[in-house]
């Protein structure tokens, strides 16, 4: 058992070096094994440890087999003996997120069998747990209650080895996935299971904790985002200073929130369908003018930019009007394309397009009967629409 395994709370250690081995493709680094060790290395959904070696920074720790290889800059001797240091504010972060875990995974068991845990990620500030049984929000909202109780209650934590043909005397929530001698770990009398990550000593450090969303993923799996300790309680200070900024914004107490930003969502919808209503009767006033002095059915036009919102609903009025239509109109600095006729029109707009865009510097692409583009060079506007005029025009006979 590592150093890891017996002592959690330890955060410096000495340790000889046994094994080095140059880094592939990294310069300057090397793998190292120690006779033991207080890096935890990625394993079980938990992520690695990071500190110092020796001085040097360890930014890797994997397991091969039993053995835990450290990735530190340089290359220490064999046989030397070297102090370590753990990053414990890190260390302590994956100890309650582990254990929060735990103890979320066994409240979910308990409202159902089949809602078992098949896989954890405890790698960021928000961690998840994928679900069988598709549990529903009101499952866990029940889980997190549990979850919390057991946590509240302040139950020991604690850790123990047995040999494998000893574990059916015991009431353990899964099945462990390794042989031989298995760790196991205890929470008080509510969680049993195999675990060979770090723990807090008592669930109330793990607090506070909050269940965010349910996401269903394949596999017929629910993903359960959660977040605990010291992290739940940022997550809780963002958004806690968020709502009350909202609330002094909207001079309402922030349970009038929801109300009052339903209330602006339905009169942003409403000063949204005037206004596309006011668009499309300028559109169609424009339409009827610039068709009044098409030449052969085509209608080049250039629109100013506060009138560029008409792009669109002026392309469709002279289109329903039977005409085809060379649209233009500057936007954040460039020059947009909007060709279209109908559908039952003759020529292909993308030829009329390729002939416009080499004097906008631009891309675009489209259909026969419907093509667009754009490009930095707005002053030059005048001449691309003539060049698609061009492009459009039959030569003489």
């Amino acid at each position: 058992m590592q150093l890891y395994q017996r002592n959690s709370y330890q955060r410096t250690f000495a340790s000889a070096v046994l094994d080095v081995r140059p880094a592939p493709g990294a310069t300057g680094q090397s793998w190292v094994r120690l006779e033991d060790t207080l890096f935890y290395p990625t394993s079980g959904g938990q992520p690695h440890d990071t500190g110092t070696l020796g001085g040097a920074a360890v930014t890797d720790v994997k397991l091969e087999g039993d053995a835990v290889w450290h990735l530190v800059a340089g290359r220490p001797e064999v046989g030397a003996r070297v102090e370590g240091a753990l990053d414990w504010s890190r260390r302590y972060r994956h100890m309650q997120r582990h254990s929060a875990q735990h103890l979320l995974s066994q409240a979910f068991y308990r409202l159902a069998p089949a809602f078992e845990t098949r896989a954890v990620s405890l790698a960021g500030s928000v961690c998840t747990l994928d679900l069988a049984g598709a549990p529903s929000a009101e499952d866990a909202a029940q889980a997190e209650t549990l979850a919390l109780e057991a946590m509240y209650a302040a139950l020991a934590v604690t850790t123990f080895e047995v040999d494998e043909g000893e574990l059916s005397r015991y009431p353990l929530r899964r099945p462990p996935k390794v042989t031989g001698r298995v760790r196991l770990v205890q929470m008080g009398d509510f969680e049993l299971s195999a675990c060979g990550g770090t723990h807090v000593r008592c669930t109330g450090e793990a607090l506070p904790l909050k269940v965010l969303k349910l996401e269903r993923i394949r596999g017929a799996l629910t993903r359960v985002h959660f977040a605990a300790g010291w992290e739940a309680q940022a997550d809780y200070g963002v958004k806690h200073q968020l709502v009350s900024d909202l609330a002094a914004r909207f001079s309402a107490r922030p349970s009038d929130l929801s109300a009052r930003v339903g209330a602006l969502q339905a009169a942003l919808h409403d000063l949204q369908r005037d206004l596309e209503a006011a668009r499309a009767r300028l559109a169609a006033g424009l339409a009827a003018e610039l068709g009044r002095s098409a030449s052969g059915g085509v209608v080049c036009y250039a629109l100013r930019e506060d009138q560029a919102d008409l792009l669109e609903p002026l392309a469709g009025q002279l289109t329903e009007r039977g005409l085809t239509a060379l649209l233009a109109a500057p936007r954040e600095g460039r020059a947009q394309l909007l060709f279209a006729r109908p559908a039952a029109g003759e020529g292909d707009l993308r030829a009329a397009l390729r002939a416009a865009l080499p004097y906008l510097r631009g891309r675009g692409g489209g259909t026969p009967a419907r093509a667009q583009g754009s490009g930095p060079e707005t002053a030059r506007v005048p001449e691309a629409l003539e060049a698609a005029s061009r492009a459009l025009t039959p030569p003489p006979a």
